[in-house]
């Protein structure tokens, strides 16, 4: 019978906490995307990967959290279809004032 070689390991043990890298989530991705960009989805999608379900609900959530808003709709440069555009930027939404409306009743009826 021969003998099996046994598989050299060529990983190395580092112990370095200043050099921990770790990788940026999704959902920073989109929104940093969306900080200097305005564009639809479909755009985010092609600049930086992820997928385009993904990025959907990234910008749900983002929008829940009053970080991003859709400040225009018009034709998507790709598709030619009618997209919303997103943006990050304050300056570029729309401001919309959630005020209650007092109705006063006569009572003189």
């Amino acid at each position: 019978m021969k003998k099996r070689k046994r598989a050299v390991s060529t990983t190395t043990q580092f112990h370095d906490d200043e050099a921990k890298i770790e990788k940026e989530k999704g959902i920073n991705k989109v929104y940093n995307y969306f900080r200097y960009t305005t564009g639809t989805s479909l755009d985010c999608m092609l600049e930086i990967g992820i997928l385009r379900n993904c990025i959907t609900y990234y910008i749900r959530d983002l929008e829940k959290m009053n970080l991003l808003q859709a400040v225009f709709r018009a034709r998507d440069k790709h598709t030619r279809r009618m997209a919303k555009h997103y943006s990050a930027d304050p300056a570029m939404w729309k401001n919309i004032s959630d005020r209650q409306l007092n109705i006063v009743f006569d009572e003189s009826i």
